[in-house]
């Protein structure tokens, strides 16, 4: 492995951008600038800041891209609207919303280290904090969505058969589906506080008719059987190598003979360094469970071949850090 050209001052100060980008989230700024374009003096008084803070603020989301200014109004860079406009379907900011929630737990990070104990164990985001497992559910749904462009074109279940969502948390990828085939009959399967929330968010949308939304812990509730696709999306990262196998029979239990498995997430180079985001993300993951790993794409093609699946195939999701495995059993 050769890395060339590391800057170490933009590494050691990666965090001023994110922590930018969240300050502008907590500012409301994103949305003020969506509805208008304006000035510090008009700005900084409808979000009650100091203007000479808040345009320093304001110009370094410039540099980053993020907003654009002329003879100093500012507004929404117009490559990033869709993802920063909060009334855009593809806006990101639950993501970003979420992001600041983990942001204090990377703090904690070298005590994760020494002790190998979480800093968070009780996992708030999965159900004993219900605002802040809407706001991951919430965050997981603005990530999906975006990913779900390039995810969709990938997946063709028949139309009028039965597709099982296994932890499929905000049930994005599921409601595309539902949205773009209305024969499909797809059940969302996951933890009861996190099914409730993604229910609540979906509330009012049509396609949420072919859609069953089943709470329980994936690891040891019963299946719907005789499955035509089974989709198991942004999952896989936290299981451990003990008990992934029997994970993989239960999956391929569920499914009739012929049936398509298919898992997305981030996965890693056999050299576990790359790609360096799902390096980084195996230690985020850390901070809540000890046992999590980013697995190799190398490692579930074998362990799905063990497991008796049959023509295996890796793709990349294309701008996404994504990798999707897809076998039939």
């Amino acid at each position: 492995m050769n890395i060339k050209n590391v800057d170490l001052v933009d590494l050691a100060s990666g965090y001023w951008k994110s922590f930018a980008i969240g300050t502008a989230l907590e500012l409301n700024i994103f949305s003020e600038l969506s509805e208008r374009e304006q000035d510090i003096e008009s700005l900084s008084k409808s979000i009650s800041c100091a203007p000479l803070h808040l345009e320093a603020l304001l110009n370094s989301l410039c540099g980053m891209g993020l907003l654009d200014k002329k003879k100093n109004h500012f507004f929404l860079h117009p490559d990033q609207k869709a993802y920063l406009d909060p009334r855009s379907p593809d806006n990101m900011l639950g993501a970003f919303a979420f992001n600041q929630d983990l942001a204090g737990l990377w703090m904690k990070l070298p005590g994760c280290i020494r002790s190998g104990e979480p800093v968070l164990p009780d996992n708030p985001h999965l159900g004993s904090d219900p605002d802040r497992t809407r706001r991951f559910v919430e965050g997981m749904h603005s990530r999906a969505g975006l990913m779900a462009r390039n995810l969709l074109p990938c997946l063709h279940p028949p139309g009028g058969s039965k597709v099982l969502d296994v932890g499929g948390g905000p049930g994005t990828f599921s409601l595309k589906l539902a949205e773009r085939d209305p024969s499909l009959e797809i059940t969302v399967l996951d933890l009861p506080p996190v099914v409730k929330a993604a229910a609540e968010i979906h509330a009012g949308n049509p396609a949420l008719g072919c859609i069953t939304f089943q709470g329980g812990d994936y690891h040891h509730c019963d299946y719907p059987r005789n499955q035509d696709t089974l989709l198991y999306c942004g999952a896989l990262h936290q299981e451990p190598d003990e008990g992934l196998d029997a994970l993989l029979e239960k999956m391929k239990a569920a499914l009739k003979p012929g049936g398509q498995l298919v898992v997305v997430d981030l996965m890693l180079n056999p050299d576990r360094c790359t790609p360096v985001y799902s390096a980084l993300f195996e230690l985020n993951m850390m901070l809540m469970r000890p046992h999590s790993k980013v697995h190799t794409s190398r490692e579930l093609t074998q362990r799905l071949e063990h497991c008796g699946f049959r023509d295996l195939c890796v793709s990349d999701i294309p701008h996404t850090p994504y990798r999707m495995v897809q076998g039939t059993k």
